[in-house]
């Protein structure tokens, strides 16, 4: 059995992952963007697959901004990938995944990335026994949280790299973050009723989290202690991290409109929004637009979109399915 949760950025993800990586039988993974930047669906050669494994063992242990070398991990890819009889990408990473759990003495891999949202079919075609948790939050929260990331280098102490602090202030404007929650949600909903599937509410999360982690392990089948929550509180982009503060942090909700966003940006959200917004159960503001700055953030959206891309290429491997299901939502 694996564990996938997935959702728009900002919604939780890595907290859940936290939380479930509590169990003594669950092990939580880095980020490894394999789906958005390396899966393309494809049979490989053995000596693909060997280099792709130790690209992930790279990931997995140095960190996505970490060193990406592949040598120092070859032979042990070259071991491992000898196990196999069919070499394919999902295979490749299926044996990973599984690998790197029992290296770590659990049982059941849990992987946490906000773009495999888009791949949730892909997921449960090959993970047949998967369980799939898909966080959703309220658009203007993760719009606030999404304006203020690039503040988390500080934040963090320095642990996030310069460049990607840079990248996260490029990427932000009210109509692109606004646009991929909507497509993120519709995804989401695409599987409200598949069995394999719970969606939770990041808003529920932290104010009932032990109801909610309670629903959560039943989903995926283990076993509920209150040690679950025992979790840093860390990852804000509005606070400074700090690991000595334990549980979860009820705090993290009601934000957006105590200042961070300007109504213009608030009013965008939900143009965009109103209808998924409603359908999820997030009530609408219905605050009026400066039509000045409204007309502002339109025109700059070409030149905003263009900049992003440019910061992005290297994350731009497998965007396809990401970019059209953008356009149409």
């Amino acid at each position: 059995m694996s564990i996938f949760i997935t959702g728009n950025s900002r919604s939780g993800t890595t907290m859940m992952s936290r939380i479930l990586g509590n169990h003594s039988d669950v092990f939580s993974f880095q980020e490894l963007h394999f789906f958005d930047e390396q899966f393309q669906g494809k049979r490989v050669t053995k000596e693909s697959a060997i280099k792709l494994y130790a690209k992930l063992c790279a990931i997995q242990r140095n960190g996505y901004f970490g060193n990406h070398t592949i040598t120092p991990f070859y032979e042990e890819a070259k071991q491992s990938i000898g196990e196999l009889i069919i070499f394919s990408e999902m295979e490749v990473y299926k044996k990973f995944i599984f690998d790197e759990a029992k290296r770590n003495h659990k049982k059941i891999p849990c992987k946490q990335t906000p773009q495999n949202i888009f791949y949730i079919n892909e997921i449960l075609e090959i993970f047949t026994d998967a369980r799939v948790v898909v966080m959703i939050r309220d658009p203007r929260e993760v719009l606030l949280s999404q304006k203020n990331k690039w503040k988390r280098r500080k934040l963090s102490g320095g642990e996030i790299p310069l460049w990607e602090a840079l990248r996260s202030r490029i990427n932000y404007h009210p109509i692109t973050i606004s646009k991929i929650w909507n497509a993120a949600a519709k995804q989401g909903l695409l599987f409200k009723n598949d069995k394999r599937v719970l969606t939770v509410h990041f808003e529920k999360l932290v104010s009932d989290p032990e109801n909610v982690i309670k629903e959560v392990c039943e989903h995926v089948g283990i076993s509920y202690s209150n040690n679950l929550l025992d979790i840093p509180v860390v990852g804000s982009s509005n606070k400074t991290d700090n690991s000595q503060i334990r549980g979860v942090d009820k705090n993290k909700t009601g934000q957006w409109n105590q200042g961070g966003l300007n109504t213009t940006e608030i009013a965008i959200c939900e143009k965009i929004n109103s209808a998924l917004m409603q359908q999820v159960g997030y009530n609408l503001s219905e605050i009026p637009p400066n039509i000045l700055l409204q007309s502002w953030y339109y025109f700059s959206l070409p030149f905003r979109v263009a900049l992003a891309l440019l910061f992005n290429l290297k994350r731009l491997k497998n965007s396809k399915k990401i970019v059209k299901r953008f356009l149409n939502s």
